[in-house]
């Protein structure tokens, strides 16, 4: 079947999807104030009314978006396994496993979407943040807990320690900058920082 002019009738769910698929790459290259309703109704071909009868407005459509590009992220950030019998070893894999997924085109768009729409879409842009990275913080600082409490850690706050440890993983804000940079140099600059963490936790 052609998926483009689906009757509002005709596989609703195939015609929800490829709406959300055409949405969200127009968000990622236009960001949310550079995209109409009208270009992704063109590209989807799903009709005005049809978006409209399932997305109040373009805030809600954006919102859907992100939070399915959020939950991408997050599963492959998540698809690693913590060894606490290595907590060293199993975190600095873990590290770069984090940086190879973050630093992926689509993910650095999502990230940068979500800072460039935080003053005007403060609440929904926390909310997005906040779905991202709960699972994976949850899963981090349930690991600290239990590395505290079996002393292979010395740190006060668990969650604390896995907010710098993530922040440290993805490469702060360098991705960021939109630089050509070399891989292998940045993932050695990586590890030096992993090893000044895991140090001053006091994890081997």
């Amino acid at each position: 079947m052609d998926r483009r002019n689906i009757s509002p009738k005709d596989l609703s769910k195939e015609r929800l999807e490829l709406l959300v698929d055409e949405a969200t790459k127009a968000f990622l290259e236009k960001g949310y104030t550079g995209c109409s309703v009208d270009h992704i109704s063109r590209t989807s071909g799903v009709s005005k009314s049809t978006i409209y009868r399932h997305f109040p407005d373009k805030e809600a459509l954006y919102e859907v978006v992100n939070q399915r590009i959020a939950d991408e992220q997050a599963d492959l950030v998540m698809d690693f396994d913590l060894d606490s019998s290595k907590p060293g070893q199993s975190l600095r894999a873990y590290a770069r496993h984090i940086y190879h997924v973050d630093t992926n085109p689509r993910f650095l768009e999502f990230f940068r979407m979500l800072i460039s729409e935080a003053g005007r879409l403060p609440q929904l842009t926390a909310r997005l943040r906040e779905r991202g990275i709960a699972t994976v913080l949850g899963r981090l600082t349930d690991f600290f807990q239990g590395l505290i409490d079996a002393n292979k850690m010395s740190h006060p706050d668990a969650r604390q320690a896995a907010v710098t440890f993530y922040v440290l993983a993805r490469g702060n804000f360098r991705p960021l900058l939109g630089v050509e940079f070399d891989l292998e140099v940045e993932l050695k600059r990586l590890d030096v920082d992993i090893d000044i963490y895991l140090k001053g936790s006091g994890i081997r």
